[in-house]
């Protein structure tokens, strides 16, 4: 096993910092990608509340201007306004 200097750095010749260096990076990787995803999760739910109030909205409003009808053909009805 080889030793070397570098800038102050002990280096071994087996490549142990290496070794070390990538399982570094790829553990901030997979970490990094389950905050994406954990990311992307959020922000599929926020749109599917988004998608549930425009649905709920246009319920609403057709309940309403079922209403408003009803109550317009009633007028219509028994005041004789066409």
């Amino acid at each position: 096993m080889a030793v070397g200097h570098h800038n102050g750095v002990c280096r071994h010749g087996d490549n142990t910092d290496l070794s070390n260096a990538s399982r570094t990076k790829s553990t901030k990787m997979a970490r990094g990608s389950w905050l994406q995803t954990d990311a992307e999760m959020r922000r599929k739910k926020r749109v599917a509340k988004y998608k549930v109030f425009t649905v709920e909205g246009k319920m609403k409003e057709t309940v309403r201007n079922g209403c408003r009808w009803i109550k317009n053909k009633y007028l219509e009805v028994r005041y004789g306004w066409f």
